[in-house]
């Protein structure tokens, strides 16, 4: 296959999974019927993909995003708050547990009050915001994607 091109390369990726998607929506999650604990092997299938149209983008660039360690912050907040080790994790606990029970908007206005909000926003501005950006690979879509099995055969 080394007469493929990039172009069509990218087409056939994003149709198959443009097709596939439409496939898993009216037949369901393959994963929930097959059966557990199978190899399968030789299988060819042959496949007709027919696109009506591909449209590729340009690459793009991002900030780049961070995650910051939640389980590392709290064990540092807990040394430097001169409380004992008991006490700390016995107020962690709790206050995990009440954390679970709140939903967007409380946890929103929590973070705001608490100043929570403003610290996690100048960690943005002031160390995420310098950092290199992340390259973004050009998109790629497709339109009127469908895909027909037009055979299906298994070496001996």
């Amino acid at each position: 296959m080394s007469n493929l091109t990039p172009e069509l390369r990218l087409a056939i990726e994003a149709g198959i999974k443009d097709a596939l998607k439409k496939v898993e929506k009216t037949a369901g999650d393959a994963r929930d019927e097959a059966k557990p604990d199978q190899k399968i092997t030789g299988m060819v299938i042959d496949l007709r993909l027919e696109l009506a149209e591909v449209d590729i983008g340009h690459d793009t660039d991002k900030a780049p995003t961070s995650s910051i360690p939640l389980l590392p912050v709290l064990g540092l907040m807990v040394k430097r708050m001169g409380v004992t080790r008991d006490a700390a994790l016995k107020m962690l606990q709790e206050v995990m547990e009440a954390a679970l029970t709140m939903d967007k908007d409380a946890s929103e206005e929590l973070l705001k009050e608490a100043g929570v909000a403003e610290a996690e926003e100048a960690i943005r501005t002031k160390v995420i915001a310098t950092l290199p950006r992340t390259k973004v690979k050009k998109s790629v879509k497709v339109k009127g994607a469908s895909l027909t099995v037009t055979g299906v055969a298994q070496k001996a």
